[in-house]
C-alpha cells in the first residue's frame, strides 16, 4: 500500500515542482533545434535522421538521431506551440523519477530511502536546466534510456538492456555513463552478496563489462562516421589544454557538490576557468578522499551505500568530467548544471542514508523542510526561462566575463525592441572576443574568435541602425568586412545603410560586390531591382 502511495506522491510532487514552467516560450537552443530545424516536419523520412548530424546552427555538431525523431514527433503533435513541449518534458522527468524508485528498490535500498532519493531527484532546483528548458529533453530522454537499461540489466534482460542503452546513446553522448554505472552496481551487489554469504566466492562480471564497452565503442565510431568528429582526436588536440582540464577536475567536483547542497546561484552557461589556481581544490579533494576511506574502514555497515552512492556520482559524471573538450570560449570550459541530472542521485543516496542513520527522530521533519526549500527554489529558478532576456540577465549576473553571454543578451534586447540596452553588451562582447583572438595560441583558435568578432559586428551594426546611428552602423560593417571580405550579406546590409545616408552610388556598388562574392544571393538582386537597376 505504501509503495503505491509512494508512486502517486512522486507524480504529484513532480508536477508541483515544474507547473509554473509549462507556459514559457521557446528560448535559445529551443529555437535552434526546433523552430529553425529544417527537417522538423519530415516525419515520413525519419530514417534520414540516422544519416545526418543534428541541426546545430553552426555551434556544435551532434549525432543524436533518436532525439531528432523525438523533436519531429513533438512538432507533429504540438506544432510551434511550446506548451506541449514543456508538458512532455515534465512527464518524461516524472517517469524517470518513478524508474529511479524501481531501480533503487531492486538494489535493496530501504523503501523510505529509495523514495526520498527519488523525490529529491524530481524536485531539486539543479534539475531546472534539464526540465524547464525545452531542449533539455536531450538530458531527460537520455536518462530515460539509461534508467530503463539499468532496470532491465538487474532483471537480467540483457537484450532489452542493450536496446535501451543504444537508444540512450543515440539521444545524447553522455549516455555512455551506463557502462561505468553497470560496473558500480555490480561491485555494490558483490559487496552485498559477500556480506550475506561470506564463505562463498563472488566473481565480478568482466565479460559483460567488456561487451558494454565494445557496444559503446561501436556507437562512438558511428558518430565519427556520420559527423566526422573524432573524440580521441579532440581530446588529444592540445595536450597542454588537456592537462589544464584534468587539473581543474577537483574544482569542478567541488562546485558540483556545492550546487547540490547550496543551489543559490543556478544559471545557464555555467563555466569554469581552467587557468585559475587549483591548489586549494586539490588539498580539499585529498582530505575528502582520506576521510571517505577512513569512514569506509571504520563503518562497515555503510560500505555498500558508499560504493553505490559515490560510485554512481563519479560514474555518471565521467563522460563530462573535463576529459573531452567542452570549451565555451578561451579558457572557460562548460560545467553545465544539466550534467548533474543523473549524477545527483549518488550524492542523495549517501546523504539520505547518513541522515536516516543518525537522525532517526528528526528525519521526517528534516525531509519536509528540505522538500519545501527545494520546491521554493525550483519555482523561482523556473522563472529564469520565461524569456531570453531573463535567462541571459541571470547568466551574466554570475558570468560577467563571458563574451558569448554578453552577445546573447545584446541580441535578446535587440529582438525585444531595446537597442539602447543592447549597445553596452555588444561593446563588452566585442572587447572580450578581440582579446581572445589576440591571445589565441594557434591559427584555428584565432579564426574561431575572429569569426565571433564578425558575428558581433554584424549584429551590432544592425543594432546601431535600429537606433538611427547610420554612420556607426556603417563603421561596424566595414570592420566586419575587414575580417571576412567574402560574406555577401555584409555588403547587402551596407547598401541598405548607404541608402539611408542618401548615397545611392555606394549602395549600388555594395550590392554589385555582394553578387560578385555570391552570384546566387537573391536578396541582393532584388535590392538592385528596387534601385532601378535591371
Amino acid at each position: 500500500m505504501f509503495r503505491k502511495a509512494g508512486y502517486l506522491a512522486l507524480i504529484f510532487f513532480g508536477l508541483l515542482a515544474f507547473f509554473n514552467a509549462i507556459r514559457h516560450p521557446f528560448v535559445h537552443d529551443d529555437v535552434v533545434f526546433i523552430l529553425k530545424n529544417p527537417h522538423i516536419t519530415e516525419l515520413n523520412h525519419w530514417t534520414e535522421a540516422f544519416k545526418l548530424p543534428a541541426a546545430s546552427d553552426g555551434i556544435n555538431t551532434y549525432y543524436r538521431p533518436v532525439l531528432e525523431i523525438i523533436y519531429r514527433l513533438e512538432y507533429h503533435f504540438f506544432g510551434p506551440h511550446p506548451f506541449g513541449f514543456h508538458l512532455f518534458n515534465i512527464i518524461v522527468h516524472i517517469i524517470n523519477g518513478l524508474l529511479l524508485f524501481c531501480l533503487l528498490l531492486k538494489l535493496d535500498l530501504p523503501e523510505r530511502i529509495a523514495w526520498a532519493v527519488s523525490l529529491l531527484f524530481l524536485i531539486h532546483p539543479v534539475q531546472t536546466e534539464a526540465v524547464a528548458c525545452i531542449a533539455g529533453i536531450s538530458n531527460l530522454w537520455m536518462a530515460l534510456g539509461v534508467l530503463l537499461a539499468l532496470n532491465a540489466y538487474l532483471r537480467k534482460w540483457y537484450a532489452v538492456s542493450l536496446l535501451f542503452f543504444v537508444i540512450a546513446c543515440l539521444s545524447k553522448e553522455q549516455a555512455v555513463m551506463f557502462v561505468p554505472l553497470v560496473i558500480v552496481i555490480d561491485c555494490y551487489k558483490s559487496v552485498i552478496a559477500r556480506r550475506a554469504k561470506p564463505d562463498e566466492a563472488i566473481s565480478l562480471n568482466f565479460p559483460s563489462w567488456f561487451c558494454w564497452v565494445l557496444v559503446a565503442g561501436v556507437l562512438l565510431w558511428l558518430r565519427h562516421f556520420v559527423t566526422g568528429a573524432s573524440l580521441l582526436k579532440d581530446i588529444m588536440a592540445s595536450p597542454g589544454e588537456l592537462y589544464l582540464r584534468l587539473a581543474a577536475i577537483p574544482r569542478c567536483l567541488g562546485m558540483d557538490l556545492r550546487l547540490i547542497f547550496l543551489p543559490y546561484d543556478l544559471h545557464y552557461y555555467r563555466s569554469t576557468d581552467i587557468l585559475q589556481s587549483n591548489g586549494i581544490s586539490w588539498i580539499l579533494a585529498l582530505l575528502s578522499i582520506a576521510g571517505i576511506f577512513y569512514i569506509f574502514k571504520r563503518w562497515p555497515q555503510a560500505r555498500p551505500t558508499m560504493i553505490l552512492g559515490f560510485g554512481w556520482f563519479l560514474a555518471a559524471l565521467l563522460p563530462v568530467l573535463n576529459i573531452a573538450p567542452l570549451i565555451n570560449e578561451y579558457s572557460f570550459i562548460l560545467t553545465a548544471e544539466h550534467f548533474l541530472y543523473l549524477p545527483i542521485v549518488g550524492i542523495l543516496i549517501v546523504v539520505l542514508f547518513v541522515a536516516d542513520h543518525f537522525l532517526k527522530h528528526f528525519r521526517e521533519l528534516l525531509l519536509g523542510l528540505i522538500v519545501v526549500s527545494c520546491l521554493s527554489l525550483t519555482w523561482y529558478q523556473n522563472t529564469s526561462w520565461r524569456s531570453e532576456t531573463a535567462l541571459f540577465e541571470r547568466m551574466l549576473q554570475y558570468e560577467p566575463h563571458f563574451g558569448r553571454g554578453h552577445l546573447l543578451l545584446a541580441k535578446a534586447y535587440y529582438f525585444n525592441g531595446r537597442p539602447d540596452l543592447a549597445e553596452g553588451h555588444f561593446n563588452k562582447a566585442f572587447t572580450i572576443m578581440s582579446a581572445y583572438a589576440k591571445r589565441a595560441s594557434n591559427v584555428t583558435a584565432e579564426k574561431f574568435y575572429l569569426g565571433f568578432e564578425k558575428e558581433i559586428l554584424f549584429d551590432w551594426a544592425q543594432n546601431e541602425a535600429a537606433m538611427g546611428q547610420w554612420k556607426w552602423s556603417l563603421d561596424k560593417y566595414r570592420q566586419a568586412t575587414a575580417i571576412d571580405g567574402k560574406d555577401a550579406s555584409l555588403y547587402n546590409n551596407m547598401a541598405f545603410v548607404y541608402l539611408h545616408l542618401g548615397d545611392k552610388k555606394d549602395a549600388y556598388l555594395n550590392l554589385e560586390r555582394a553578387l560578385q562574392v555570391d552570384p546566387s544571393f537573391v536578396q541582393a538582386r532584388i535590392n538592385l531591382k528596387k534601385l532601378g537597376v535591371p
